[in-house]
């Protein structure tokens, strides 16, 4: 299981501070909207140059003209650029196009997706790399009992569900819950908060790497 640590609602100097901490245990290092928004393809970049060893997924969510959209961010120096699953077929495959024209990856976001079942067929046919299964951080902040009862509803259709590109998990994931992330066989993990917000952001890694 892979591991992919969210950087978002950081300074530039402290993401690149954490990155470097726990980079002997991630695989991806996730750039967050709300990042690429504050520092645009400059981060991208400077994160490619900083971590060639990694893989730099930039969250861009993309809604709207993917091609457009997404290749820049490609060319910047992204590995990986996310779409939303909710956003047109013909946007998700422009996407897809962009990413393959260029040997690289896209990755489908069903954040907000209320019932998965109906974009399983659809996604097969235009054949991201991932798929990734969102509990979203609005959907986390509404108490412990909600977040676990969300995120056991969102295992269960992870391991119910055929999808052909590889599976993600992502929102809420802690050590307390990684046997249950581990249950649904995903092919790598997204963690922001857990690690981030540690005492020991590379202890914390570590057991996620090792888990």
């Amino acid at each position: 299981m892979k591991i992919q640590f969210a950087i978002d609602c950081l300074s530039f100097g402290r993401g690149i501070q954490l990155a470097t901490a726990v980079e002997p245990y991630i695989d991806i290092i996730e750039l967050g909207e709300e990042f690429i928004a504050r520092y645009g393809h400059t981060a991208i970049r400077e994160f490619k140059d900083l971590f060639p060893d990694k893989k730099i997924l930039a969250d861009l969510k993309i809604m709207d003209s993917g091609y457009k959209v997404g290749k820049p961010c490609l060319e910047a120096g992204a590995d990986i650029i996310t779409v939303c699953a909710r956003a047109k077929e013909k946007t998700i495959a422009e996407t897809i196009r962009a990413c393959h024209e260029l040997g690289k990856e896209c990755f489908v976001d069903l954040v907000a997706v209320p019932d998965y079942e109906p974009y399983v067929e659809m996604l097969n046919k235009l054949g991201p790399d991932y798929v990734c299964f969102h509990l979203s951080g609005d959907d986390s902040r509404d108490g412990q009992e909600k977040t676990t009862e969300r995120l056991n509803a969102m295992f269960e259709e992870v391991k119910r569900l055929d999808f052909k590109a590889k599976k993600v998990l992502s929102g809420a994931i802690r050590v307390e819950n990684i046997e249950a992330v581990k249950s649904c066989n995903p092919y790598h993990v997204i963690i922001g908060r857990a690690i981030k917000e540690a005492d020991d952001p590379a202890a914390v890694a570590k057991t996620f790497f090792e888990a």
